[in-house]
């Protein structure tokens, strides 16, 4: 079987992670492999994330000034006989940052390479010759790997929801037929 490649080239911008995210579904689902398109979706976010994190603008919505001398990443997938493996290119010359295992369960980053070691066959970097880092993460295309465990949501203590007020419940109902 010959080796399929799609790629990529986006702004390392906050929404460069969403776009990644549809370009890997969209091409998992036209290469027929639409039972890897969860997690490939979850590792190319990870990946891209993490690459706007070390050479992009993180801020959701950056002013014009920060764009002026914005970042490509490069995003790759390769589809071979019996895994697909996803690459992201950015500018940084700097290996990444390691997965965390002793991270607080409740806080919001230092996941991200770990989750794509959970989910991911093998998981490496390189340094091409051109510059900058290519990380990537193969995924088995046959083999349906186990989902990450999840979590029981905690339930907030005395938490006091407040009485619905049927007169301000009316004054809204008439402000709102006004419109």
């Amino acid at each position: 079987m010959s080796t399929l490649v799609s790629h990529i080239r986006l702004a390392a911008t906050a929404t460069a992670v969403s776009c990644s995210r549809l370009f890997a579904a969209h091409t998992l689902r036209q290469w027929n492999a639409p039972h890897l398109v969860d997690n490939a979706e979850l590792v190319v976010s990870e990946l891209v994330t993490n690459a706007v994190k070390a050479t992009g603008v993180a801020s959701p919505a950056p002013a014009w000034a920060q764009l002026e001398d914005v970042q490509l990443l490069h995003i790759t997938l390769y589809g071979r006989a019996h895994s697909v493996t996803i690459q992201v290119w950015d500018s940084s010359e700097e290996p990444p940052v390691q997965a965390k295992t002793g991270v607080e369960e409740w806080a919001e980053g230092g996941r991200g390479l770990f989750i794509v070691e959970a989910l991911a066959l093998h998981v490496g970097h390189f340094f091409p010759k051109s510059g900058g880092k290519v990380v990537w993460a193969e995924l088995a295309l046959d083999a349906q790997l186990p989902s990450l465990p999840q979590r029981e949501a905690k339930k907030p203590l005395n938490v006091l929801l407040p009485e619905a007020d049927p007169e301000l419940l009316i004054k809204l109902l008439k402000a709102l037929e006004k419109l």
